[in-house]
Order: C-alpha cells, then structure tokens, then sequence
C-alpha cells in the first residue's frame, strides 16, 4: 500500500513538473523569483527580527519566545528531514539552488511563520472585515511562496505540499504547547 502510494505522490510530481512550462511566461517568472525571495533565509530572519521586535512592543513575551523557538525548531526539523531524505531537485530549475528537495523549507518555513503570526495577531482587529484581510493576506504569502517553488520547477509538488503539512502540525503543536504549559506557567 505505502509503496503504491509513493508511485501514485512521484506520477503526480512528474505530471505536474511536466505541465508547469505550458503556463510559464516570462511576467510568471518574475513574479515568482520576487515571491521566492521573500521567503529566503535571509529575508526571512529579517522579518523575523521585524516581528520579534514588534512582539516586544506590543508586550507579547509569551509570542516571542514561542515564535524564536518554533521557527528555530521547524528549520532544524526540515534540515535534519532534507539530509536523511536526501531526494534531488528537478533538474528543471529555473534558478539556482543547492541542496535537497524534499521537505520544502520554504513552504514549511512560510507557513509556520504565517501560522504563527495569524494565531498571535488574529485577536488584535476587532472589525471581522479587517482581520479576514489580514488572516487571508498571511495565508495567501504562505502558499504563494510555497508554490512559487514549483513554478519555478526548484521543488516537486509533493515537496511543498509536506512542507505546508509539517509547518501547520508544527504551528499548531506550538500553539497547544504553549497555551497549556508555557502560558500558564508565565502568568503564574
């Protein structure tokens, strides 16, 4: 069964690869490269210093050393996957990487971030139309970096779409963690 699920996740990989040049264009391409960049290690400790600081503002302690931790922890996490996997990239690459595929850090990364951000944040807009825009905003990063992996032909689709599925089980571990232990034991 495991087996013929593995054929069934690379038949679909390879569909996919194989169809993503039928709607690139250059405009595409661009978009892409910008959206990618968005969620590169290095852009993303900045925003990850932006937010720590604004945590640090707001007088949300409790945010911040859950944001630090679970971000240090998924990147650890997905590393530590990459290396043991070992898969290669698409040899399609429109840009170039370097290292493994599988998971992807940047959609694992981008969606525990987002994650976590939309779960600290969610409370502050009191108008529903305001915080629908901001929780649709963080999820739609989310998953515009993740795909434009794909696009980009650096990432196999089932590449990214564990790399989501691990940064929701970790956001959300984070979040059952430390509103039943951490939280309680700060406000003690």
């Amino acid at each position: 069964m495991n087996s013929q699920l593995l054929l069934i996740a690379r038949k679909i990989d390879l569909d996919v690869l194989n169809f993503i040049p039928s709607i690139r264009n250059a405009f595409g391409i661009k978009i892409a490269i910008f959206v990618s960049a968005i969620g590169s290690p290095q852009a993303f400790f900045l925003f990850m210093v932006g937010f720590c600081l604004l945590f640090w503002l707001h007088k949300k302690p409790y945010h911040l050393v859950q944001f630090v931790i679970t971000v240090a922890s998924g990147s650890l996490i997905v590393y530590l996957m990459k290396i043991w996997i070992a898969r290669p990239r698409p040899a399609e690459a429109l840009v170039e990487v370097s290292g493994y595929s599988f998971p992807s850090w940047h959609a694992a990364a981008s969606t525990l971030f987002c994650s976590l951000i939309i779960f600290a944040y969610k409370n502050h807009f009191k108008n529903p139309i305001l915080r629908f825009v901001f929780i649709s905003f963080f999820a739609i990063s989310a998953l515009a970096i993740s795909f434009s992996r794909v696009y980009l032909s650096v990432h196999y689709l089932s590449d990214v779409v564990v790399g989501i599925i691990l940064g929701l089980f970790l956001s959300s571990l984070s979040v059952f963690i430390f509103e039943n232990f951490y939280k309680k034991e700060v406000l003690l």
